[in-house]
């Protein structure tokens, strides 16, 4: 968990605090949070419990048995609690929270970004083999800037540019950039290929929408309620964006540049015969999970 700012995160138990009702530990607080969740239908209502009191409090949740019989200050439990409601509203934790991590980065996300996904933490590995020293990258659709900023991050070598159709996001990810300071990264606003008309790279990546519209149902209220949904549905097989960028991409790589897009692995199979039309070699990835989720091609 990240460190809060406010560093005052308990007072000393009293005597006769037992007695005030308002006065329970950490310990308490958890277990009594622990009970909303269930009772609302939580699965991990102790973790849940555990997350929100840790980030409330200020501490690293690994810490939080240090901590366990200690009494927050009155604005620690006041916090804590507004967390409570807002998660019980299956508000997202990363939206509530303000920050998620993602790799080594611990990324600002909010309301209008798309929330980094474990999966795609993965895909960074998959996109920096064999990528060459000094190489040109372009990410599509950049939302909270994870995969821009991982990879400026892990190779400073590279030049990046990520480009974000949305204002909401590009904000993010703006403010991702300016916190992290890397020189070697910039964010342009605009659709798809655009705003970077007449350049090539040897990488271009993309998270792009892709889940079916049909598909709607089948999310969890914690996303389809709070996510945006322009950058999680791609229309009736959820490829039109991604096919309107496989279809463009060859005029913006280098002879040898490849794309490595991310995917509904229910719709793999329909995007790698798209990739066959416009780019050579494509091949479809497996995720850590072993779902089809990564899409790769060359020019």
């Amino acid at each position: 968990m990240a460190q809060a700012e406010c560093r005052c995160f308990f007072e000393p138990a009293r005597s006769g605090s037992k007695g005030n009702s308002f006065a329970m530990t950490f310990l308490e607080l958890k277990k009594t949070f622990a009970e909303r969740f269930s009772q609302a239908g939580f699965e991990a209502a102790d973790l849940e419990a555990h997350f929100i009191l840790c980030e409330a409090a200020g501490f690293p949740d690994r810490e939080f048995a240090l901590h366990a019989h200690e009494t927050p200050a009155p604005g620690v439990q006041t916090r804590a609690e507004s967390f409570l409601a807002r998660r019980l509203a299956n508000e997202p934790w990363q939206y509530i929270f303000g920050h998620a991590p993602f790799r080594d980065l611990e990324l600002a996300v909010g309301p209008g970004c798309l929330i980094p996904r474990p999966e795609t933490e993965y895909s960074i590995d998959l996109m920096l083999d064999g990528l060459p020293y000094g190489a040109a990258v372009c990410e599509l659709g950049a939302g909270s800037g994870a995969i821009s900023l991982a990879l400026a991050s892990e190779r400073r070598d590279l030049t990046v540019v990520g480009v974000e159709l949305s204002p909401d996001a590009l904000k993010w990810a703006e403010l991702n950039l300016k916190k992290l300071a890397l020189p070697n990264v910039k964010f342009l606003h605009g659709d798809l290929f655009a705003p970077v008309a007449g350049r090539r790279f040897d990488l271009v990546a993309a998270n792009l929408p892709y889940i079916p519209d049909g598909d709607r149902g089948k999310l969890p209220p914690n996303v389809l309620g709070y996510e945006p949904a322009e950058a999680l549905f791609g229309g009736g097989d959820g490829l039109d964006v991604i096919a309107r960028a496989l279809k463009d991409a060859p005029a913006f790589l280098k002879p040898g540049g490849r794309v490595f897009f991310e995917l509904d692995p229910c719709n793999a199979d329909r995007a790698f015969e798209l990739a066959s039309e416009s780019l050579r070699a494509p091949a479809l990835l497996h995720d850590q999970y072993g779902a089809m989720r990564f899409l790769t091609a060359q020019k």
